[in-house]
């Protein structure tokens, strides 16, 4: 039986949803405040959220930090909200943010707002942002070469062990049928697309799987549910490893990153590189520890569960009523941090009708 608590703190108030999973409820968001995707968390727990505008074009803040309950726009207003400034200089669509070893926050702006076909040069880019001085280390605009309207750059890590100053890989799940890997040199800017349409970065075909209790199979031309190629990305404790899955899919991949940053190694190279590591929950984004747990947010369980590095999977957290499409995850400290943005009910899959229910929830789980 389900039992409910509430805690009253100093500062805030927060609940506890099943007191056996060890779940505390960091955020409810409601409207007008928009449905949050991306998170990061920093080495001394702040927390931070991203609000992508590709599925909602909505006019508030794309980015805030999570103080004392309340979303502050960060690092400033002026870079968050919708602007008619050049598309380099605000953030337009932010999906995927990562905070790495020194707390930098990076920001993964795939440029697309709802309505709009064209990604334009500028929008689609990775901010580096330091989180204590609110100053702005990176933008790298991905170029042309790169640059296709049918992508979703919709996850990244940074690796600090290879190159001058980092690689950047991004998942690109795809707005139309084009599923790839990018590879950003930090200090160059230098940018490349890997396995583009590989079936490793590809929906698998015939997919079919659960979401809240009702079966549906993925059909790119009649899209029912959130569907795509490459989403969720990790990387191991010494950044040897880069993992990701596809949206659409159960299998779990892997290359080595000695390989794919070095933009010498050649596409036939890298296909062949790629390492099946079996299979998975159906998720969306990944988190990572540094004992080298993965974290999936399964959407058809409405689950957390942690794959370990032997191969074993342990169910985390569970909850039917509030597990509603696990988006965003974050590791730190113990704690596994979830956006639970009820992605699965916006209009364009449930013919045309906004099944969303506010608030949407933020989740802090205990990871042992």
């Amino acid at each position: 039986m389900k039992r409910f608590f509430v805690r009253l703190a100093f500062i805030t108030n927060f609940i506890i949803v099943n007191a056996q999973s060890n779940v505390e409820v960091i955020s409810k968001i409601y409207p007008p405040n928009p449905d949050p995707s991306g998170i990061a968390v920093s080495s001394k727990d702040r927390v931070f959220l991203g609000f992508p505008r590709h599925a909602d074009n909505h006019k508030e803040f794309a980015l805030a930090e999570l103080v004392n309950g309340k979303l502050i726009p960060f690092p400033n207003k002026d870079f968050v909200y919708p602007s008619t400034k050049p598309y380099q200089d605000w953030l337009v669509s932010p999906h995927g943010i990562y905070m790495d070893k020194n707390d930098v926050l990076w920001v993964l702006d795939d440029g697309k707002r709802s309505g709009i076909k064209e990604i334009p040069l500028g929008a689609a880019k990775v901010v580096g942002i330091d989180i204590h001085s609110k100053k702005i280390l990176h933008s790298i605009v991905i170029p042309k070469t790169v640059l296709s309207d049918d992508s979703h750059y919709n996850d990244l890590r940074v690796d600090l062990s290879h190159g001058e100053k980092g690689t950047i890989y991004i998942a690109n799940s795809g707005f139309g049928e084009y599923y790839s890997l990018v590879v950003l040199d930090v200090a160059t800017g230098k940018a490349r697309e890997v396995l583009l349409n590989h079936n490793s970065t590809s929906p698998e075909l015939g997919f079919m799987g659960f979401l809240e209790g009702k079966p549906l199979v993925y059909d790119f031309n009649k899209q029912t549910f959130p569907s795509g190629g490459a989403d969720g990305i990790a990387l191991s404790p010494d950044q040897k490893k880069l993992y990701w899955t596809a949206i659409t899919g159960r299998k779990l991949y892997s290359i080595s990153t000695d390989l794919i940053s070095n933009f010498n190694t050649s596409e036939q190279t890298i296909e062949k590189a790629v390492q099946l590591e079996g299979e998975r929950p159906a998720c969306d984004g990944l988190a990572e520890d540094e004992k080298g747990n993965i974290y999936f947010g399964a959407f058809e369980q409405q689950s957390i569960v942690k794959r370990k590095p032997d191969g074993e999977y342990q169910l985390i957290s569970h909850d039917k009523e509030n597990y509603v499409w696990p988006d965003g995850l974050a590791y730190r400290n113990g704690y596994v941090y979830v956006t639970l943005g009820q992605w699965n009910r916006l209009p364009g899959f449930n013919n045309g009708k906004d099944l969303r229910k506010p608030p949407y929830l933020v989740v802090k789980i205990k990871s042992e």
